[in-house]
């Protein structure tokens, strides 16, 4: 009986220490939880980018054999293309901007082949929007911002085809906010020789 009396006590505050350390514990897996899901989301929508981008990128590139001109190399069709590739993963046609001004982007540190990294002022001002931008290069090294109708002929081949996407990717966990702000800039480019016949 007097062992019994003893063993009580002992028995509520371990059940005090265990509450109290679940307690601690819980909340720091549930911010890992919540860290890893906006990490996942991120990894998500640049898999969907780098996808978009390559897709716009080979659909420029093709060549015409029987016409003997690359019929889609130009802005309207490069962008139909990306566009296509991103609403599979959500994204609709409000937050996917052709920019015309500069498509062919200066990296910030110097390559001559507009790869990463590009300056804060490239990407999009907008939480979960993406800016597309498209780089022709002529066979002679003339690079373009912008196409407008595709060329009518074969002077494009072995030319290059760039396009860069860019995203203002919005983060909605508080403790990855706190880390990084309220958004990551995500970029990927996608390089393709453009195809002809000499």
């Amino acid at each position: 009986m007097a062992t019994e009396a003893l063993t009580r006590p002992r028995r509520g505050r371990q059940r005090g220490q265990s509450l109290v350390e679940f307690a601690i514990s819980s909340m720091v897996l549930l911010l890992l939880a919540m860290g890893l899901i906006d990490l996942s989301r991120a990894f998500y929508y640049s898999v969907s980018l780098q996808g978009a981008a390559r897709e716009g990128a080979r659909h420029g590139a093709w060549f015409n054999t029987a016409a003997r001109e690359n019929k889609f190399l130009d802005d309207a069709d490069v962008l139909t293309a990306v566009k296509d590739a991103l609403y599979g993963a959500g994204f609709q046609d409000s937050q996917i901007n052709l920019v015309t001004t500069n498509g062919c982007l200066s990296p910030t540190d110097g390559n001559g082949v507009n790869n990463k990294p590009y300056p804060a002022a490239a990407y999009p001002a907008t939480l979960q929007s993406i800016n597309v931008y498209i780089c022709y290069t002529s066979p002679s090294g003339l690079t373009y911002g912008t196409m407008p109708s595709h060329p009518t002929d074969n002077s494009f081949w072995l030319g290059d085809i760039n396009v860069s996407l860019l995203m203002n990717f919005q983060l909605i966990t508080p403790l990855i906010q706190g880390l990084f702000g309220n958004g990551l800039n995500l970029a990927y480019n996608e390089h393709f020789t453009i195809q002809g016949k000499p």
